[in-house]
């Protein structure tokens, strides 16, 4: 569908060669040298739903903590909700193309990668949720959320389960939809509308939350790191027949670069104790 263009945004291209060198220096610290742990904690909720925001989210922090939830829980109690297809992103190649596409065109493109990737994580299809995209006006994504999340929750509840919602988080991500994201969980944790909750957070945050108050998976089976691996390599492919274009990939290699790297794919995590 997308065809490579002739040229960059060069403007846009610097931005991303600083944004990624710095996030690349922290990241190595924080993630490349994370040690093996012994064992993942534990998930304290029978279910496990996750709420990434955009594509790609959901593997970049998350994909260890995914795979641990479905290998512990098992695949039927493990959710995860597609808060927007992100129709933001701005690939660095093929611009011009992408960007010529319709708010459809892009959403479908997104939610195949999420998709494909979900997959080989090993999440149910019937438990893939993928919210409406947001419209001006009263259709807020952040609105169907927290109903998401309530429905999920109450759900539970009807046959004696306890749920884990683990989101973005709502104080150390520079990205305000990711905060958002993260309030949404936070705010009905502490109304006592849901009774668990954890948030993930990315590599140069490491050293800025209380390390008491930082919860980390990793993929420490190799059948694990494979999945996690694959999950990746269905955001990175472009295969036009498979309705894949790697945008994900394109618009934030640095991130893909950094979980590559780490040898045991950590996903990091904080608890509700942050204050923010």
């Amino acid at each position: 569908m997308l065809r490579q263009s002739e040229g960059f945004i060069h403007l846009r291209l610097l931005r991303a060669v600083v944004m990624g060198l710095f996030v690349v220096t922290v990241g190595i610290a924080a993630a490349v040298h994370a040690p093996r742990l012994t064992e993942n904690p534990a998930f304290s909720g029978d279910v496990v739903a996750f709420y990434p925001e955009h594509p790609d989210d959901e593997v970049l922090w998350g994909g260890s903590a995914i795979r641990d939830a479905v290998d512990t829980k098992g695949a039927s109690n493990v959710y995860v909700v597609l808060v927007t297809r992100g129709l933001g992103a701005t690939p660095f190649t093929r611009t011009a193309e992408y960007a010529a596409l319709t708010s459809d065109q892009k959403g479908q493109l997104r939610e195949n990668e999420f998709r494909a990737a979900m997959k080989e994580l090993g999440v149910q299809s019937s438990n893939i949720i993928v919210l409406k995209d947001p419209k001006p006006g009263t259709d807020d994504s952040l609105v169907q959320m927290r109903a998401t999340a309530l429905q999920i929750e109450r759900a539970a509840a009807s046959v004696g389960k306890t749920v884990t919602h683990v989101a973005h988080s709502y104080k150390y991500d520079d990205n305000a939809e990711h905060r958002g994201n993260g309030r949404v969980i936070k705010t009905l944790l502490d109304e006592g509308q849901i009774h668990d909750a954890l948030f993930w957070f990315k590599p140069q945050y490491r050293f800025r939350v209380p390390a008491d108050d930082v919860v980390k998976f990793q993929a420490l089976d190799p059948s694990d790191r494979t999945a996690v691996h694959r999950a990746i390599d269905r955001y990175e492919t472009t295969d036009t027949r498979a309705g894949l274009e790697a945008i994900g990939y394109r618009a934030t290699p640095w991130y893909f670069a950094i979980l590559g790297w780490d040898k045991y794919l950590t996903s990091t995590l904080h608890t509700a104790v942050v204050p923010g």
